[in-house]
């Protein structure tokens, strides 16, 4: 090893004080020269580069067979040497996202820029949920608990710990009975599987992993489209950050079907504040059930789709036995992608009922009844209606013009007379003859046409001419 030198002080025969520090310093090492071909990638290059040395170094040797000992141990080497430069490849490619290949690789990576490749894979993927939904019957319990089994068989065992402390005798012995044939398996054996999910959270999260590994694994043109579409997404707007961001992001949400933020000084701080339209223009603090929602059928879909958004985004299901309102549904997906610090109020919309009266004459050769459905559908709040929520928007005039345009473009109908046009209230004119009525702020124009709420608007519609029946 190469020593410090040390410094030496020397003094001119003229001047004592005058001194001089030498140090002698150490010649330069020669440059050692490299001949080594760093490029090397194959069999065949690390071989022909292994003789060529032994050429080089044994210049008297002029005849090399591949019988000799020498070779042998040559093409050994470059044997296991191109293993390794393969193994290199292969892990500097599952390095990135465009040539990885593993289905495990391309879904860590995709996580890593936020695309949640398991919660959007579909279904048919295949994914098993370990959440129940609600009302759920045993059938589809079973159904749902089944796609754990060749999980439970292959991680199983991992997990014997948790099986152990959380689970009684009674019940272990239910998981085995599940584990080998769910289809015959009891109830019981059902509530002692669901039993292990709910203790066991990281078995969940793993075989969501394998079961998309396995999708991937059949299906490689799945795993490529999601390896698109994970960084199409970088560009998709999912936090909440200006005014806008909230109304937007909000009106993801299935319950909301229009939204509008704004901001508002407190004496401290600016608050955020939005206003939304909710689906069949329920209010927030309103329960939300089957009556609210127009039935049990469109109740059922609206809470399949909650639970597929919540999934998606990481959030807890809301819990349906107990009828929660929009505003608890709203709330925990709001803080989750919300800024940190930034107070944010939910404000329902200023419904605004309209009294509406129409006189239609109808074609000789229609029926009035239906005429009159259709009407009645055109104006309606279901799907496609003119006063469907979220059609009309925060603080959009409503004219008169727009509702003959829709009438008039039913079959059957040969003019339309608008009789009546104005805000519920007598304190309102009748706006029939102006064609107009103005709103503004929060205010959104509502037509319900519901006995039971009246403030809601109320449309009357007289049929002239036509067939009856």
């Amino acid at each position: 090893m190469a020593k410090t030198p040390v410094p030496e002080l020397t003094f001119n025969d003229s001047c004592s004080d005058c001194g001089l520090r030498e140090v002698q310093l150490p010649e330069l090492l020669p440059p050692v020269g490299d001949d080594f071909d760093w490029l090397l990638r194959d069999y065949d290059g690390f071989r022909l580069f292994m003789l060529e040395e032994l050429a080089a170094r044994f210049p008297e040797r002029r005849r090399w067979t591949p019988a000799d000992m020498e070779v042998v141990i040559v093409e050994t080497l470059a044997v296991v040497l191109d293993q390794l430069s393969d193994m290199l490849d292969r892990v500097q490619a599952e390095a990135f996202l465009e040539s990885a290949r593993r289905p495990e690789s391309v879904r860590r990576l995709l996580a890593m820029i936020g695309y949640d490749a398991v919660a959007l894979a579909g279904e048919a993927a295949d994914i098993p949920d370990a959440t129940p939904s609600g009302g759920e019957s045993d059938d589809q319990k079973r159904a749902r608990l089944t796609l754990f089994r060749s999980a439970l068989q292959r991680f199983g065992d991992d997990y014997q710990g948790i099986i152990d402390s959380e689970m009684t005798p009674i019940q272990q012995d239910h998981l085995a009975e599940f584990t080998a044939n769910p289809e015959t398996a009891a109830v019981a054996a059902l509530n002692s599987v669901q039993h292990f999910l709910d203790n066991a959270p990281q078995f969940v999260e793993r075989a969501r992993n394998h079961a998309l590994q396995r999708y991937w694994t059949l299906y490689p043109f799945a795993m490529d489209t999601a390896r698109d579409a994970g960084p199409r997404a970088i560009h998709t707007q999912k936090r909440m950050v200006t005014v806008k961001d909230y109304a937007e992001r909000l009106e993801d949400h299935p319950l909301v079907m229009g939204a509008h933020g704004f901001n508002r000084w407190t004496g401290a701080w600016t608050t955020i504040c939005v206003a939304v339209i909710m689906t069949n223009n329920i209010l927030l603090d309103e329960s939300l059930s089957a009556a609210a929602v127009g039935g049990a059928q469109a109740f059922a879909i609206l809470t399949a789709t909650i639970d597929d958004f919540c999934q998606q985004r990481d959030l807890e299901p809301p819990e349906w036995p107990v009828n929660p309102t929009p505003r608890t549904i709203l709330r925990p997906y709001l803080d989750a992608y919300r800024m940190a610090g930034q107070e944010v109020y939910l404000y329902d919309a200023e419904l605004i009922g309209i009294n509406i009266s129409l006189s239609v004459r109808v074609a000789a050769n229609y029926f009035r009844s239906e005429v009159r459905r259709a009407v009645l559908d055109a104006l309606g709040t279901g799907l496609g209606g003119f006063f469907a929520a979220g059609r009309l928007k925060f603080g959009q005039d409503l004219h008169a013009s727009d509702l003959i345009e829709t009438v008039m473009a039913l079959d059957g109908v040969q003019s339309v007379c608008l009789n009546r046009f104005k805000r519920l209230g007598k304190r309102f004119p009748d706006q029939s003859d102006g064609g107009r009525i103005q709103l503004n702020g929060l205010e959104v124009a509502v037509c319900d046409n519901d006995p039971l709420r009246p403030e809601r608007g109320t449309l009357r519609v007289v049929i002239h001419g036509g067939q009856r029946g």
